[in-house]
């Protein structure tokens, strides 16, 4: 298998919500909009978050509980600065992380997490555990 795009698909009675906080917030693009789905893009990657009302026909639904977003980008402290000037509640402050990641919290309008990140190097002890895994 090729994977080309990848795309989370949240279940909630929050579409329009949703739709603006990812566009304003995330710099997501509409590519679809009904009644009962939103389709968005990242203009950057081949990578989508989409919506859905969670009472459908056919398939199963989830309600976003325990789910995260990370979102990884050149710098988290110019991010986290932009988004607590824009009023989001920080769910999780700025700080580094051992496994080698400088990162913050915020939820969407669903209560998802975005955990938004930059790459620092790790510490020794994750650095091994890596170095393992190098092909």
């Amino acid at each position: 298998m090729i994977i080309k795009r990848i795309d989370a698909t949240i279940s909630t009675n929050k579409l329009t919500e949703s739709r603006d906080f990812y566009i304003k917030h995330f710099g997501f693009e509409l590519v679809y909009e009904s009644d009962w789905y939103i389709e968005l893009l990242s203009p950057s990657l081949a990578a989508g978050v989409s919506f859905t009302l969670p009472q459908r026909d056919v398939g199963e639904f989830f309600t976003g509980k325990g789910l995260i977003l990370s979102f990884g980008v050149d710098n988290v402290d110019a991010e986290y600065e932009r988004l607590n000037g824009e009023g989001l509640t920080i769910q999780q402050e700025l700080q580094n992380k051992p496994w080698g990641e400088r990162s913050f919290v915020v939820n969407d309008p669903n209560g998802v997490h975005i955990y938004v990140y930059t790459l620092i190097p790790p510490e020794p002890e994750y650095q091994v555990i890596y170095d393992k895994y190098k092909k």
